[in-house]
């Protein structure tokens, strides 16, 4: 009797987070989507068309399609650098660390991700800045901070996430490879990487996710200037940093604040796509 009513109160408390998540989830998409109808209304395919931002001039343009194409390419070349550091620095944990080894790198990631993204924002900017200055570089504030800043924030969440997918394949797998002649490097890069794969691609995307959302890093080091920038020492805007920055001073229920909703609304949806992708991947590899 008492085993069958907490297995009744567990799964009822399990549906009721469900259900609360899927409806909290649905209201966010609801208000998001009811804040964005008036921009796309009144302004229309301009958002996404437009490269001019002047929200607050008399002849208002509110073109967000600098900020998307900045947004993809910061996303793009960071997950570059950090997708492939992540891969290698989980892969040698993995293989070839010993025991202390994993311990003192697992410790450090540990910490580093516990650190807030304001205070890797304000090393970067103190610390690693000035120095393009000795190279007469134009703005001190650009694209290559930015990945540099994102590439430290996102690189425990990587490491740990891939390394997951190595650990979840059953270590026979790598011994009996090592048992046939494999090196360390073929039974690791050609049979666990195999095995481990939609684990892994998950961690990629989820990764990119994660890059694509951060804002205080990139609001920070970026220099948010509405350009596209035509080298790693010019300066960007993305869409969370423009959103971070302009919400707080926007006026309420104005157009501008409509069209940050837009802005709020792409990421969602891009957030979601990736989402969905990671799971695709999932399902499809276990059929």
């Amino acid at each position: 009797m008492y085993r069958e009513l907490k297995y009744l109160l567990n799964t009822i408390t399990i549906f009721a987070v469900a259900t609360l998540s899927i409806v909290i989830l649905t209201l966010i998409f609801i208000f998001m989507i009811s804040e964005s109808l008036p921009a796309l209304k009144s302004v229309g395919s301009e958002i996404f068309t437009s490269f001019n931002w002047y929200p607050t001039y008399d002849d208002a343009e509110y073109g967000l399609l600098t900020m998307i194409v900045d947004s993809f390419l910061l996303t793009f070349l960071t997950s570059l650098v950090v997708i492939p550091l992540g891969y290698i620095v989980s892969a040698y944990l993995y293989a070839y660390a010993n025991l202390r080894e994993k311990e003192i790198v697992r410790s450090v990631l540990d910490l580093l991700s516990g650190v807030p993204s304001v205070v890797i924002g304000s090393v970067v900017l103190i610390y690693i800045a000035p120095v393009l200055i000795t190279f007469e570089i134009w703005s001190t504030e650009n694209l290559l901070l930015t990945i540099i800043g994102l590439t430290i924030l996102s690189l425990p969440y990587v490491v740990s996430l891939t390394y997951e997918s190595f650990e979840s394949v059953d270590k026979v797998l790598f011994e009996s490879a090592l048992a046939l002649g494999s090196s360390r490097f073929s039974a690791l890069f050609i049979v666990i990487t195999r095995a481990a794969l939609p684990g892994i691609l998950n961690a990629f995307i989820l990764t990119v996710n994660r890059i694509m959302g951060e804002t205080m890093v990139v609001l920070m080091v970026s220099g948010n200037a509405n350009i596209i920038p035509k080298s790693l020492f010019d300066p960007l805007r993305t869409l969370t940093s423009a959103i971070a920055s302009e919400m707080g001073e926007v006026e309420l229920g104005s157009l501008h604040y409509s069209v940050l909703f837009v802005a709020g609304l792409i990421l969602l949806i891009i957030s979601l796509i990736l989402t969905w992708i990671s799971k695709s991947i999932q399902r499809s590899w276990k059929h």
